[in-house]
């Protein structure tokens, strides 16, 4: 099923703006200095290694040589949107755009941060900013309908990503994102030629598999989309794993659950180490012992679960519920999932599952498959790409959708990578993660 899969990811696009930006620092003639000529060099090659914090220390000890020179601020600003401290890297390239205010690659990096705060309409501004300064940009245009896609101008967005296709043909990630726009659009078959175009560019990726895939599904007509509600609410089940989350994780699931429900859903979590669990959680032992971290998802699709029949609904400790979760808990499909905003697929962190109609997401998991594929996320979507889609905007990824302000329609909020909750990065989060 899984072929040649590459571990990359697409990412948006920060590494090779770092690296625009790197590339305007070492022309710069008024930097002369070999050794901040080899600060910036070291900190690009630790940005390659994923050691950013390091990257950003390298730049830091030569601060204050130049603390007002174009490029440093825009390279620091890059790393330390690469490190989700989104204040320090505004500041930056701020100061910046007062120095050089047409400046592309600049419009672009803010374009880059207004997106990860779910300003999207910002976003977009900054990306036209850019491209009309830089219209030979084949990335601004593609983080440009990308933005259109998030404010759900389908026709913007297909119209920019198709630009950016222009621009450089043998671009994988452009291809995708315009077929998973297309897809949107309800153009299925155009949709398939564009993925089949990615996987000439990068043949075997994983995300072209899974949008060939989910694409195929939604041209058969196998994609449902329940309107019936059923009669009992499922029952909320969590696992907890190691130490990463604490038992005071569930126990505010659990808070939020019986908050935001006129039901008194049943709880279970499911755990090697029950202590500290409040009494309205339930524990069940650990489905396995040699699963780690989000693959222990996967042991939820197993036929039979110790101490739990029928409907589940299952949530990630750290979500944040927002609103009425009923809709969530009497849902009548027999697998519900999020979207993935960012690339074809799904986002695991809530979903609605009968328990034993999909056992072959568990029956044919190996240890080999989960060393091969970046997480449980492309897994589910390789082996269920007929799933239905939870309606629009009742479970939001926080930094696409969320950051700035929470959506009215949004019931919960995910979290992946950082922050987290327990950070409180907005001030709507202390209101409802307790």
């Amino acid at each position: 099923m899984v072929k040649g899969v590459k571990q990359e990811r697409l990412v948006p696009g920060y590494v090779r703006a770092v690296r625009l930006c790197y590339e305007g620092i070492t022309n710069n003639n008024e930097i002369s200095s070999m050794a901040i000529q080899d600060a910036f060099q070291k900190a690009l090659e630790l940005d390659e290694e994923e050691r950013i914090e390091d990257a950003v220390t390298c730049l830091d000890d030569v601060f204050n040589q130049i603390p007002n020179e174009t490029g440093y601020l825009k390279f620091a600003g890059m790393l330390y949107q690469r490190l989700g401290e989104d204040d320090k890297s505004f500041g930056l390239l701020n100061r910046a755009l007062d120095l050089t205010p047409k400046d592309a690659e600049l419009h672009l990096g803010l374009g880059f941060h207004y997106t990860d705060n779910g300003q999207q309409d910002k976003a977009a501004a900054s990306f036209e900013k850019h491209v009309r300064l830089d219209p030979q940009s084949q990335i601004g245009f593609m983080f440009l309908g990308r933005a259109y896609d998030y404010l759900h101008d389908f026709e913007q967005a297909e119209a920019n990503l198709r630009r950016s296709v222009e621009l450089d043909l043998d671009a994988y990630e452009p291809h995708v994102q315009l077929a998973r726009v297309l897809g949107r659009r309800g153009t299925y078959e155009e949709a398939l030629r564009e993925y089949e175009k990615a996987d000439q560019c990068e043949s075997g990726d994983i995300i072209t598999e899974i949008g060939l895939w989910r694409i195929n599904a939604l041209k058969d007509g196998q994609v449902p989309a329940t309107t019936d509600l059923h009669p009992e609410p499922a029952t909320v089940v969590c696992v907890k794993q190691g130490d990463k989350y604490g038992p005071e994780y569930a126990n505010r699931l659990a808070s939020m659950v019986r908050r935001w429900s006129s039901e008194s859903p049943r709880i279970v979590c499911f755990t090697e180490n029950p202590t500290g669990l409040s009494d309205n959680v339930e524990h069940q032992p650990l489905l396995t012992d040699n699963l780690k971290g989000w693959w222990n998802k996967v042991a939820l699709f197993k036929v039979a679960l110790p101490g739990v029949t029928g409907r589940i609904l299952y949530f990630d400790l750290d979500v944040v519920i927002t609103g009425d979760i009923d809709p969530l808990l009497h849902h009548g499909g027999d697998f519900v999932i999020m979207d993935n905003d960012y690339v074809p697929g799904f986002n695991t962190s809530v979903f609605l599952l009968e328990s034993g109609t999909r056992p072959e997401i568990w029956e044919n998991y190996t240890p080999e498959i989960g060393a091969e594929i970046a997480g449980d996320q492309d897994w589910v979507a390789l082996n269920a790409p007929d799933a239905e889609l939870w309606p629009d905007g009742w479970c939001v990824p926080y930094r696409l959708r969320a950051a700035h302000e929470l959506p009215d329609t949004a019931k919960v909020v995910v979290f992946s990578g950082h922050p987290n909750p327990e950070d409180y990065p907005s001030p709507w989060i202390k209101e409802h993660w307790r």
